[in-house]
């Protein structure tokens, strides 16, 4: 296999799954939506194909491919299944979060978990398409609706 494919996956495989697990709410999902992302990844570069930017392409790729599987999944899973084993409180903590999360539309949840695995505002708009000074501003909206979500 290609040591540069290796190295790429290696460096990039947690942190796409985490974003692809808190979109999901679905581990199994989460695992087969960075395997796609992977295998879309190790084409584009079998065929030579231009990737300026390989963090944002593959975070990019998991956000759609993330999209793409919720469209078509027709099964619901528990948010509690997506989190790991943890004391209790910490546990309704992160499942109530995750339940906010799960209550905004699909732009805002994108933004809320990029941010969440500690992209910065110009990371994010790089990765969304998006202004870089709206990221901010959306941004805080989207935790007020979390905020009072949680309230």
């Amino acid at each position: 296999m290609d040591p540069e494919f290796e190295k790429t996956y290696r460096d990039h495989y947690s942190k796409l799954f985490r974003i692809a697990a808190k979109m999901l709410q679905d581990p199994e999902g989460a695992k087969d939506v960075v395997q796609d992302v992977f295998t879309a990844y190790y084409f584009a570069m079998s065929n030579e194909k231009v990737i300026s930017d390989t963090k944002n392409w593959l975070v990019r790729s998991t956000i759609n491919k993330g999209i793409d599987y919720k469209r078509k999944a027709a099964r619901n899973v528990t948010i509690e299944s997506t989190l790991p084993e943890t004391n209790e409180s910490t546990q309704d903590e992160a499942s109530d979060i995750l339940n906010a999360i799960a209550h905004l539309n699909k732009k805002e949840q994108t933004l809320a978990v990029l941010y969440s695995e500690g992209y910065s505002y110009k990371e994010i708009a790089e990765m969304t398409g998006r202004k870089l000074p709206s990221i901010g501003k959306t941004l805080s909206r989207i935790m007020e609706k979390i905020k009072k979500h949680l309230l």
